[in-house]
């Protein structure tokens, strides 16, 4: 006859393993089925539960295309507001298309120099190749629309966690 010990064993392994099927089951409806017209709505309500509140609406006119020519600048904006035209190392923001990614345009921030801008003497400023601009990555929740199996004409998600550079900074370089 088993002793009590082992019955509060058996149960608490049981209770982990519900658990464990229904935090499983959660996963699977938190992606869902959703119809064509319900998928946007649907992607928003997951980033917006999973502490994402992007609403997937950007302003592209103040955004450049990824991959135009950008130029590092001569001068810094040293009267700007914007971090990103006072840095020594200046950034500017594009736009990363990707159908069927939700959302499907990310803001991404692009160094303009190779190295970083200095105050040299008299005020002079230049770029230094003693320094690295280089971008400052945060990680990001997407979700990619994947067809349903078991619902033809529906679509599902699956999540993934993406580096996004968010802005760019100055560091030594490298000396091998």
């Amino acid at each position: 006859m088993p002793g009590l010990f082992q019955i509060m064993q058996t149960l608490l392994l049981l209770g982990l393993f519900i658990a464990k099927l229904t935090l499983a089951s959660e996963a699977h409806k938190h992606k869902g089925c959703f119809s064509a017209e319900e998928l946007e709505d649907g992607a928003l309500k997951i980033l917006r539960r999973n502490r994402y509140p992007n609403d997937g609406h950007i302003d592209e006119t103040q955004y450049h295309k990824l991959g135009t020519k950008k130029t590092c600048p001569a001068v810094l904006h040293s009267q700007s507001v914007d971090y990103n035209n006072r840095s020594v190392s200046p950034w500017r923001y594009s736009i990363d298309s990707k159908e069927g990614r939700f959302p499907e345009k990310i803001v991404v921030a692009e160094c303009l120099c190779t190295g970083c801008i200095i105050v040299g003497h008299h005020r002079a400023e230049y770029e230094d190749y003693g320094y690295n601009s280089v971008p400052v990555m945060q990680s990001q929740m997407v979700l990619m629309k994947t067809d349903c199996t078991d619902n033809p004409g529906k679509y599902s998600f699956t999540s993934h966690f993406i580096k996004v550079p968010i802005a760019c900074t100055c560091v030594k370089a490298r000396t091998y």
